[in-house]
């Protein structure tokens, strides 16, 4: 798997650490340094850090990657309930409206493709809100500046 730059500038920072701690020399942590940056895979970056017990430090950063990544799937499937919830609400509102316009006398062509039509557009309507409200954040901003 490729490795991207703050990748790479979380190895640096974990070699400085071990140097700070002394378990590495000068010599070595430059080596190490130039290593990790031109570091292309995972493994690459492996290989700087090879020999090197992991620092306390860093691992809270793979920590708060997996939890942001649950965070945000929590947040999702919270908002689809909340939109699945909507959808049938406003279904239900469709159902009662043809119910009672066919009850009053109206004429079920005319009714039936009036539903079909507010069906549409309040799907599309709850479609669009879920697309917005699940892109990603660099997407609205791009889509506000359209």
């Amino acid at each position: 798997m490729l490795v991207g730059d703050r990748t790479r500038e979380l190895g640096v920072r974990a070699l400085r650490r071990h140097f700070v701690s002394g378990r590495l020399s000068e010599a070595e942590l430059g080596d190490r340094v130039e290593l990790a940056l031109r570091a292309r895979k995972r493994q690459d970056l492996a290989d700087a850090m090879e020999g090197l017990p992991p620092v306390w430090e860093d691992l809270p950063v793979g920590v708060h990657t997996a939890a942001h990544h649950v965070r945000r799937g929590v947040r999702r499937v919270g908002l689809f309930f909340r939109f699945v919830r909507v959808w049938f609400k406003v279904n239900l509102a469709l159902v009662l409206a043809f119910g009672i316009a066919l009850a009053v006398g109206a004429p079920v062509g005319r009714t039936l493709g009036a539903a079909a039509a507010a069906w549409v557009l309040a799907s599309f309507g709850v479609w669009l809100v879920w697309r917005r409200a699940t892109a990603p954040p660099a997407a609205r901003v791009v889509a506000r500046r359209k």
